[in-house]
């Protein structure tokens, strides 16, 4: 699978497996596989091996994939129907699984499209900050190959509602596709431990779970992201996000579950360059 998921055919069949690189991880030299990322290679791989396009998929992240390790993932098929087939996909490293996922998958001709809800007004990519990242960073990790722009709620103008609005593309000639549309997904827990920061140390927040839902695909090159913290309590949190086009398409929404952990993180503020 050419670009950011170079799956390759497993041992066996309906197997797969992908070597964890540095730019699809995060947490500095020693880091692992970001969660949507891991997300994203169960999609490609049951995508690959059904036929068929992603409608909802849903993960819960079991243990940690390290830099330089090697990915195996297995589909199971469980219902083939005529529109609709669902299946699970479990996700190894060296015969320990780090990831369980389960998918539902088809398209139904001839069915109705509407979307009601619609995107925030906000400032365009080219007119918002980076948002940098300047916490465990490794020389190739993750936000080499991903770009954030912040076009509300993050260091420098957060808001107490618990909304942070972002603009996310792919730094390099990567497809923006629903296994990209599951990575991006993954950076809910970014925000609440921006969102929680203290005295200029972000809140350490790991995901649980990344729970997606697809509707249209069209072609863009960033993707909104608008997120929503619903709350914490207990040393967990929970927030959505919607994924929309520049056009203003809804492509997919998230959602997610998470670890706040009680350590924290230096933060770096958005830089004010805005050149694309």
């Amino acid at each position: 699978m050419a670009g950011y998921f170079a799956l390759e055919p497993g041992d066996g069949p309906l197997t797969w497996h992908m070597p964890v690189a540095p730019w699809q991880c995060v947490g500095g030299p020693g880091g692992f596989l970001f969660g949507g990322a891991g997300l994203g290679a169960c999609i490609g791989a049951v995508e690959r091996s059904l036929g068929r396009a992603t409608v909802w998929a849903t993960s819960q992240y079991l243990s940690y994939a390290p830099i330089g390790s090697r990915l195996d993932i297995a589909v199971s098929p469980l219902v083939d129907g005529r529109y609709t087939s669902q299946a699970r996909a479990s996700a190894h490293v060296a015969g320990r699984e780090v990831l369980g996922a389960a998918l539902s998958l088809g398209v139904r001709p001839d069915g109705p499209r509407r979307q009601w809800i619609q995107p925030p007004e906000v400032p365009g990519p080219a007119e918002c900050p980076v948002a940098a990242v300047g916490w465990n960073r490794a020389p190739d990790d993750l936000h080499t190959r991903i770009e954030v722009r912040v076009a509300k709620g993050w260091d420098f103008d957060r808001d107490a509602d618990g909304r942070a609005i972002l603009w996310i593309r792919p730094t390099q000639d990567y497809p923006i596709d629903r296994p990209m549309l599951a990575l991006m997904g993954d950076f809910v827990p970014t925000s609440i431990g921006n969102a929680l920061a203290r005295e200029q140390r972000d809140l350490v927040v790991n995901s649980l779970d990344n729970c997606m839902r697809f509707l249209s695909l069209v072609e863009t090159e960033w993707v909104l992201c608008d997120v929503a913290l619903n709350g914490a309590a207990d040393g967990f949190g929970h927030g959505r996000m919607h994924l929309f086009a520049q056009d203003g398409t809804l492509l997919a929404m998230a959602s997610q579950s998470m670890v706040i952990r009680a350590a924290h993180a230096p933060r770096a503020h958005a830089r004010a360059d805005t050149d694309v």
